[in-house]
């Protein structure tokens, strides 16, 4: 590409609301661009509705395969990235701890390829985790349920487009029980 641009900011924040509740925020801004009236790519070999602008072959006046990318974001770009955790905890007996923890991501729409198309875009994403749990032993030992992807949300986080139409999912909902121990 003749140039890139790229322009955002970040921030990040964490808080102790009261002696036993912490919360952090994290969010981030990334605006991208391909800045290249020439620059064509090949679309996906396996028949995908790219949105860019087709390349017409002058002899045949047919599209010839590539794509003119020009103002679109770089690939796994997302204009908007967000993070929110809470933990709180509460002191028990003689060096104990119980605790809750939660955990949230959003990520916003996303084009996985140079190409912009329908099947290769990403949609936004909000994605969650809990775990509550006891710790003992000055945190030597502990137990606790889990759960990732609460919100049981499936989307597709990236692709192969070389021959087919291939989606990776993100991870499904997950459940568990985890005891750990510190020596």
């Amino acid at each position: 590409a003749d140039k890139t641009v790229g322009q955002g900011f970040e921030l990040d924040l964490e808080a102790y609301l009261t002696d036993n509740l912490l919360v952090t925020l994290g969010s981030s801004y990334n605006d991208t661009e391909i800045q290249d009236a020439s620059l064509a790519v090949p679309g996906c070999g396996g028949g995908c509705t790219v949105t860019d602008p087709a390349v017409i072959d002058p002899v045949t006046g047919l599209p010839n395969g590539t794509f003119l990318i020009d103002g679109n974001s770089l690939p796994q770009a997302p204009k908007w990235v967000h993070n929110l955790t809470a933990r709180w905890s509460m002191p028990v007996g003689k060096g104990g701890e119980l605790y809750v923890f939660t955990d949230w991501a959003y990520r916003s729409e996303v084009s996985f390829f140079l190409y912009d198309s329908v099947e290769f875009t990403g949609k936004s994403s909000v994605e969650g985790g809990l775990r509550i749990g006891y710790n003992w032993n000055q945190g030597d030992y502990g137990v606790a349920v889990f759960g990732r992807n609460i919100t049981d949300q499936t989307r597709i986080v990236g692709g192969i487009d070389f021959n087919n139409l291939t989606g990776f999912l993100n991870e499904p909902r997950t459940v568990g029980v985890e005891f750990n121990a510190r020596f």
